[in-house]
């Protein structure tokens, strides 16, 4: 899997779990939701967007790696 297609992938399940709550919510509105509102749901989303930034930084990584160790015969 590349980073690319890793990304794409956590901001699609980040985006489901977003559609998935708002409909629990619908049905599910009582202290204990909101409790796991805010101590589950909520805190999930900074960290999707922080794994991803850092998924940019390991792509970078392998450029360089890939750059680095390639080949100069094939230049």
């Amino acid at each position: 899997m590349s980073v690319s297609v890793a990304q794409a992938n956590l901001l699609d399940a980040l985006k489901d779990l977003r559609l998935r709550w708002a409909h629990i919510q619908e049905v599910w509105n009582d202290p204990a939701s909101r409790r796991f509102d805010q101590d589950v749901i909520q805190p999930l989303e900074p960290r999707v967007v922080a794994a991803i930034r850092a998924l940019d930084q390991v792509s970078e990584l392998l450029v360089q790696v890939r750059r680095d160790c390639e080949d100069p015969a094939r230049q």
